[in-house]
């Protein structure tokens, strides 16, 4: 089969135009490997375009881990949902691994200094989300301890007082038992969000008087005097508002 004429194509390709009127869209390491510019044949049309295919998916791979660092199961799984063989998304793996594109150190030190800076996600949380990607736990307990505790706990300490200003719902133990929860599941230990909650005023006074005049407005048609006061402060209580 003679290669009559060919055309230079983006992102690396050739369109090969064969002497049965056939076209051929190959990547340029495969004209390269072939020689076909020059030789203007091909001999093993099938090899040539299974080769073709082992590129195409390398390339497609590279393309994805350019967008952003990968780990090996991102990649897989990239390439799956592009319904790739499992035999070539291996291949295209341990070529990846070969050449030094695939790296768990380097991937779980910047996912770690990501999740801590842009999403002020604690520890436990990013630990978590990097065994979800079967990275070696070993690898995530050396980066992880090589963390500034210092920034993890101003992370806290911010959020904490972020929640604490916007808060108009509750306060007191319950604020408490609330915001302990909420960085519990944000990643926190719970000894380090303690210790950041027991040095915060989280009384209220100004959420104390608008929920009392609210209450009062509410239940001063149906109760008066000392059963009134009762039945605010029992309500008042359950948002740990108290004077």
């Amino acid at each position: 089969m003679k290669i009559i004429k060919y055309k230079k194509l983006s992102k690396n390709k050739y369109k090969l135009f064969l002497d049965n009127n056939d076209t051929l869209t190959l990547h340029e390491d495969i004209i390269l490997k072939y020689n076909l510019l020059i030789n203007k044949q091909i001999d093993d049309l099938n090899q040539i375009k299974k080769d073709n295919n082992n590129y195409l998916v390398y390339d497609l791979a590279l393309n994805y881990i350019s967008i952003k660092m990968r780990c090996e199961k991102e990649i897989k799984d990239y390439l799956k949902k592009k319904q790739i063989e499992d035999e070539l998304i291996d291949k295209t793996i341990n070529k990846l691994k070969e050449n030094g594109y695939i790296n768990d150190k380097l991937y779980v030190k910047s996912f770690i200094l990501d999740k801590i800076n842009l999403n002020k996600l604690g520890p436990n949380k990013i630990k978590n989300e990097l065994i979800k990607l079967n990275i070696d736990e070993n690898v995530i307990n050396e980066e992880l301890n090589n963390i500034n505790k210092e920034n993890i706990n101003n992370n806290l300490e911010y959020l904490i007082d972020k929640k604490i200003k916007t808060n108009k719902t509750c306060a007191g133990n319950v604020l408490k038992q609330k915001l302990l929860k909420e960085y519990i599941n944000k990643g926190y230990d719970k000894e380090d969000i303690l210790n950041i909650l027991d040095n915060k005023d989280l009384s209220n006074n100004e959420l104390y008087e608008k929920e009392y005049n609210k209450l009062y407005n509410k239940y001063s048609k149906k109760y008066s005097d000392d059963q009134l006061e009762y039945i605010i402060k029992q309500k008042l209580f359950q948002k740990g508002l108290k004077k």
